[in-house]
């Protein structure tokens, strides 16, 4: 008896092979593409008071306790639709002409602002402007010029004519 063979063509042309192979080559490619987005893009910085002590990370909580210790609170209004700010503030101690309002996105540092706030009657209110709109979470990071206290407050939306109790209530 004779045996036929059957002429299947060139490997590559095997549909099977590429369908085993496909998902191989897709991976080695988005994995490149992955790879050199990892490596070119910059992950931004945090803003807070960290350190690194050996191989651990502490948070500094000084300048938060300082601003305990001065008896510092107060609210801040929120406009969204005008994006003023006001800011009232008591305290045991005399305070500043000029604070600064750090309002730090949770995930991506071009979503900060940094707002100078200045003081109106010299009794405790502020005011300012924010620079863009604010969408989603923000942490409020409050502090006079020369960073002697601190006053860290999680700010949720919606913004909209809304006050945030800050400092020891």
């Amino acid at each position: 008896m004779e045996e036929q063979t059957h002429d299947i063509g060139p490997w590559y042309h095997q549909k099977w092979l590429w369908f085993v192979l496909a998902p191989l080559i897709a991976v080695v490619i988005y994995a490149s593409i992955f790879m050199y987005i990892a490596i070119t893009t910059s992950d931004g910085i945090v803003k807070d008071d960290y350190y690194k002590i050996a191989r651990g990370t502490n948070v500094d909580l000084s300048r938060v306790s300082a601003a305990s210790d001065r008896g510092i609170k107060g609210e801040l209004l929120v406009d969204s639709l005008t994006g003023d700010l006001r800011l009232a503030l008591s305290s045991n101690v005399a305070m500043p002409n000029e604070l600064t309002l750090d309002l730090v996105h949770p995930s991506h540092q071009k979503y900060d602002q940094t707002i100078t706030l200045r003081s109106v009657n010299g009794q405790g209110v502020y005011l300012g402007s924010l620079q863009a709109n604010l969408e989603g979470k923000r942490y409020l990071m409050l502090s006079d010029a020369s960073a002697e206290w601190l006053i860290k407050a999680e700010l949720l939306p919606p913004y909209d004519q809304r006050s945030f109790k800050l400092g020891a209530q």
